[in-house]
């Protein structure tokens, strides 16, 4: 019994360390700022928190429910969005702090295109920027982890009820 309730830790430990080792690789091989990463993380993460659900064991008196796979695929899915926040957290302040001003040269020469650019307020900004791009970098990781995980718990859980499968 209780290592059925931690079984939900276990998957979304496993799941965050896959999309971690992603992460070191693409940011090793500096591409990082491609749009493919998205795709490839989403991909990673909506499979596995599906496949979670799917492998979820069900206690033999518990009915199959769509609430009670859903919260269990929720479950794997903070999980996971905790453990890559705190990953972020550590790769954006040491490991990997060159991200930060990658995307802050990749939207200078974006503005840059555009009328009305002025390069000395830009200049004055930048370190007020650097804190956005920190901080809006740290609530999209876990917003956005959430949401696909939140995708891949109700298609988990509309699958297993489907198939009729209990586990």
């Amino acid at each position: 019994m209780a290592e059925q309730q931690k079984a939900h830790i276990n998957k979304g430990l496993v799941i965050a360390v896959l999309l971690i080792l992603l992460d070191i690789i693409i940011q090793l091989s500096h591409q990082k700022l491609q749009p493919w990463v998205l795709y490839a993380n989403s991909a990673i993460l909506l499979v596995g928190v599906t496949v979670a659900v799917q492998l979820r064991i069900n206690e033999k008196e518990e009915k199959v429910q769509f609430s009670n796979l859903f919260g269990y695929g929720f479950k794997v899915s903070v999980v996971t969005a905790c453990v890559l926040f705190l990953y972020t957290i550590i790769s954006v302040y040491l490991i990997f702090p060159s991200y930060v001003t990658d995307i802050y040269n990749q939207s200078i020469s974006l503005a840059q295109k555009t009328p009305g650019f002025n390069a000395t307020k830009i200049a004055e900004n930048k370190d007020m920027a650097i804190k956005v791009i920190r901080i809006s970098t740290l609530s999209s990781v876990v917003m956005y982890n959430l949401a696909v995980g939140i995708v891949g718990a109700a298609l988990g859980a509309i699958i297993k009820m489907v198939t009729g499968k209990n586990g």
